[in-house]
């Protein structure tokens, strides 16, 4: 069987060792920061009714240091060793149109079967636009993710009011219920200076009411689906106060006890933390977004595909640049990215020399 033919031999027609390229690729992660301190604001005219930021952590597999030894004692479970992971703060900022919705049609695609026709009758849903997204891992001599959090937040508060000067738009933070990432998002982005509209992801309360259930019925159950489904739709009718009054009957005639009633507790705790962020009968009739799928699929898409593929393990300084670059690329900015990072080279080698960059460019991130 013939050997197939090395990506940097096929793109750039010479070969080169993975330590050439993991240095190439720090080198070039470094003009990022400036990148996106320029890239210019989309037409207004081509922008989505309602801005929406968002944002998530999502893990990457750090190698130990050098002074680790060779036989350490091993791990009791596979994967990477206890505390060897890093959580990567992905953020994104988007607009996107109202879609008005009733509580019953998303109850109704929520749990329709797979594979299932969707009615003629359901409007198609508007697409995100000019969807940007940007990864941190960076930290401090001390360990912590605080300049992460810096960076990715500052940067959502400059994509949000370049793009809504005035705050004529309404603004939205669509996440789950991670504490630290609201308090950031409106540290950067203070309410006396707009409007934020907080909405926890309905698919983290749908998750949350799937566990409940499980301590009633059996997983799988037909029982359990039910019990799931006459809660969601409270819910999408803004009854949250009620569906947790009705989850403490439950497990009081149920007569709950040890584990599964602290489970249950911890469950209604999670929805009163969260209540003024749960009126969803409110924002489905504002036609506003209520799932955070972009900031989910960029999680997957720019960390997971890439960051844990298998038997990978990353130095910090090599994630991040890695993370860096495939956020540019995946917010479709990757030539642009290109064009002014060999603009600025062009300029740094030869300041009197015509830069021409009007070429195609390969990707090769």
């Amino acid at each position: 069987m013939p050997r197939s033919i090395p990506p940097t031999v096929r793109i750039l027609g010479l070969n080169q060792s993975v330590h050439s390229l993991e240095r190439s690729n720090r080198k070039l992660a470094a003009a990022v920061p400036a990148f996106w301190a320029a890239v210019p604001v989309p037409p207004a005219a081509a922008e989505g009714e309602v801005v929406v930021g968002s944002s998530d952590c999502k893990g990457v597999a750090i190698r130990g240091a050098a002074v680790t030894p060779t036989m350490a004692e091993p791990p009791l479970k596979c994967g990477p060793k206890p505390g060897r992971k890093r959580m990567a703060l992905v953020g994104t900022v988007y607009t996107v149109d109202r879609t008005v919705r009733t509580p019953e049609a998303v109850l109704e695609a929520l749990f329709a079967e797979p594979g299932a026709p969707r009615e003629k009758s359901a409007p198609a849903r508007p697409k995100p636009c000019f969807k940007r997204l940007r990864t941190s891992l960076e930290r401090d001599a001390a360990g912590s993710s605080q300049p992460a959090y810096e960076e990715i937040f500052s940067w959502i508060a400059h994509e949000v009011r370049a793009r809504n000067p005035g705050g004529q738009k309404p603004v939205l933070f669509l996440k789950d219920g991670q504490e630290s990432l609201w308090k950031a998002g409106l540290t950067h982005l203070p309410e006396d200076e707009f409007s934020i509209i907080e909405i926890l992801d309905l698919l983290h309360a749908c998750g949350y009411l799937w566990e409940a259930a499980h301590l009633f019925h059996p997983a799988g159950s037909t029982k359990a689906v039910a019990f799931v489904k006459c809660r969601v739709h409270r819910m999408l009718k803004g009854e949250i106060n009620a569906v947790v009054r009705g989850l403490r009957g439950a497990g009081q005639r149920a007569k709950l006890g040890g584990k599964r009633a602290a489970t249950l507790e911890r469950i209604c705790g999670y929805f009163e933390n969260n209540s003024h962020r749960m009126a969803y009968h409110e924002y489905l009739a504002a036609g506003y977004p209520i799932a955070s799928g972009v900031i989910e699929g960029a999680c997957r898409h720019v960390v997971k595909d890439r960051m844990e593929r298998s038997g990978m393990r990353w130095v910090l300084a090599g994630a991040h640049s890695m993370l860096g670059l495939r956020s540019i690329h995946a917010s479709g900015l990757w030539e642009d990215f290109m064009r002014s990072r060999i603009t600025a080279e062009c300029k740094r080698l030869y300041p009197h020399a015509a830069n021409d960059a009007d070429s195609e460019l390969p990707m090769v991130a």
